[in-house]
């Protein structure tokens, strides 16, 4: 399994476009081990319905190409998409009807090239063949006589999509590329069992098996760029005023614990909900293993997106 080491810096936030049904906050850094090198990398399209996070693999110069080269090629294509939808008029903007096209297959595909970009000029770029990156992509088009969306997403790799919705729980709606996702589909824990190592503060919470697995959680499975094309994991899920949705990279996740996550995304205003994310992340990253064994330095990216009443 890769390990990802990575790394903070460069700082984005971004702003609402006038004419998108979601306000925007989000923001990355590069790990403060490597400042001027951040190995995360976004896509924040409000005009197209596009949000999209990737983290390079690997800790080095290549997985800071990996993720930028699958973010470029997903962008591109993305425009592709839009404007040949606009029988090449030139007019860009997100899908108005969800059921002019099944968005599944498209994600697929963008990820495919992506993957296969990242595979041939992202490893002439980088100088070697050693190059990955994961992602978690959203993308929207409006419910016909509604005002509902359909946020259709895909992920590979260990960046998640999450769904706050009202005074439910937070949703998470991926599973990782990773350890704890192969221990419960070979049996060897069940959901609760994982879910409980994964959120884990100290380690006295945990027997010391429990804490072997809590230490290699960070490994996965797949990632684009890999020598195999990677199994793409898509689905769809109803987007209503007021939900809240989450992409991010494990610099977010690892520190901070679902219930954290929730109660930033409840508490914090929708234009710096993503910054506040990331600032907690990185005082986490700063805390005392003695403090907590989730304390890890490392890039951190996060785009909250609220859906507009």
């Amino acid at each position: 399994m890769p390990h990802k080491t990575r790394h903070y810096n460069r700082t984005t936030t971004h702003h609402l476009h006038k004419r998108s049904p979601f306000a925007t906050s989000s923001r990355s850094i590069a790990n403060e081990r490597h400042p001027t090198r951040n190995e995360d990398s976004m896509i924040i399209d409000e005009l197209g319905g596009l949000f999209a996070v990737f983290d390079g693999v690997g800790g080095s110069a290549a997985a800071e190409i990996a993720s930028q080269t699958a973010a470029n090629s997903t962008r591109e294509s993305w425009k592709r998409i839009l404007t040949t939808d606009r029988n090449r008029r030139k007019i860009y903007t997100f899908l108005e009807d969800c059921n002019k096209r099944d968005l599944c297959p498209i994600l697929e595909k963008l990820i495919l090239d992506a993957d296969e970009e990242v595979r041939t000029n992202g490893a002439d770029r980088a100088g070697t063949d050693d190059l990955a990156t994961t992602v978690a992509l959203a993308a929207f088009c409006r419910t016909p006589n509604s005002n509902e969306y359909t946020m259709t997403y895909a992920h590979v790799g260990d960046s998640r999509v999450y769904l706050l919705r009202g005074e439910d729980h937070l949703k998470r709606l991926t599973h990782d590329d990773g350890l704890l996702t192969k221990l419960v589909e070979n049996q060897i824990v069940n959901e609760y069992h994982a879910f409980r190592i994964d959120q884990a503060m100290r380690a006295d919470q945990l027997s010391e098996v429990e804490y072997s697995y809590f230490r290699l959680r960070g490994g996965i499975t797949q990632a684009l760029g890999g020598p195999i094309p990677p199994t793409i994991h898509t689905d769809k899920a109803n987007i209503r005023p007021g939900d809240r949705i989450l992409l991010c990279t494990d610099g977010i996740h690892d520190n901070l614990t679902d219930e954290e996550i929730e109660d930033i995304l409840r508490n914090s205003p929708r234009q710096s909900a993503g910054r506040i994310l990331v600032e907690r992340a990185r005082r986490r990253s700063h805390e005392d293993r003695n403090q907590t064994i989730r304390s890890k330095p490392d890039d951190m990216s996060a785009i909250v997106m609220t859906c507009r009443f």
